[in-house]
């Protein structure tokens, strides 16, 4: 299709995305929604490019054999990621949330009324379930690897996403009221959801795109300068999520959200570094 066809032979040619900016007279922004299918060039500009990349318009907007099956692949293959990190959130939550409860707590109710108590261990139980939902998906990815169809992948992927986080909503829900030291409990969640999204950075997960990876001019100009930027960003972030996590969950203190501010560390890292090698390639 012509945004795959179009980033191929940009790279073929040597040429970045903001010099194809500059040389058709629009913004290295416009280059890149045609790149990620958000956007397509009227025909005056697309015979331009085509002129421009010495090819034809016709091997510009064909589509690749088998393509649509590859996208297929390649979104099933995407989900099925999104749902394991969905899954890694949701372990490490249960692990927060009984890190965050007393010792003695609710374990059974009947008609409302709690009729025994138990250890906070038991929270830990739950975990089960949700690998029992990332199991059903990794059946549900194999399934799909045979079916050439976006809805109905999105469909599955999505339903079996929802479980597990509609679990660990219900379950915190259940035991709102028993959770010590809100505010430390609230900033280990978030951390948890920040180190997911890291992982999802990295360049073997993400391409270039709108909603994840650090976003500079240089890593949006330069598919090698997002990739060895968003790869340190990716280890960057994770390490930084797992120190802050472990801190906060061993010395539970009152402002535990404050060192959510570490975070300005390998952001500012990732962005020098970004600027840094986008200069040294020229």
């Amino acid at each position: 299709m012509f945004s795959d066809n179009l980033k191929k032979y940009r790279i073929e040619k040597g040429f970045s995305q903001n010099d194809i900016a500059e040389k058709l007279f629009v913004t290295r922004q416009c280059v890149s929604k045609w790149e990620n299918g958000v956007t397509q060039p009227d025909l005056q500009t697309l015979s331009n490019l085509s002129e421009l990349l010495g090819v034809s318009i016709d091997e510009l907007i064909k589509p690749e054999d088998g393509s649509s099956h590859k996208r297929s692949h390649d979104i099933n293959r995407n989900l099925f990621t999104v749902n394991a990190l969905v899954a890694i959130f949701c372990l490490i939550a249960f692990v927060v949330v009984w890190r965050f409860m007393p010792l003695t707590i609710p374990a059974h109710w009947t008609h409302g009324e709690i009729d025994r108590y138990g250890s906070r261990n038991e929270i830990l139980i739950n975990m089960i379930t949700i690998i029992v939902f990332f199991v059903i998906d990794i059946i549900v990815f194999f399934v799909l690897k045979h079916i050439n169809g976006k809805r109905v992948i999105y469909f599955s992927h999505g339903t079996v996403a929802s479980l597990p986080i509609a679990y660990f909503i219900i379950i915190v829900a259940v035991y709102a009221e028993y959770l010590q030291d809100i505010l430390s409990f609230i900033t280990c969640i978030s951390v948890d959801f920040i180190m997911c999204v890291s992982v999802a950075m990295h360049p073997k997960i993400s391409k270039q795109n709108y909603l994840l990876g650090v976003r500079t001019v240089e890593t949006l100009s330069s598919a090698a300068v997002w990739n060895k930027t968003n790869a340190l960003a990716c280890y960057l972030f994770v390490g930084t999520s797992i120190v802050i996590l472990v801190i906060d969950m061993i010395f539970i203190f009152e402002f535990a959200y404050l060192c959510l501010f570490a975070y300005l560390i390998p952001t500012i890292i990732a962005i020098v570094y970004s600027k840094t090698i986008y200069k040294n390639n020229g």
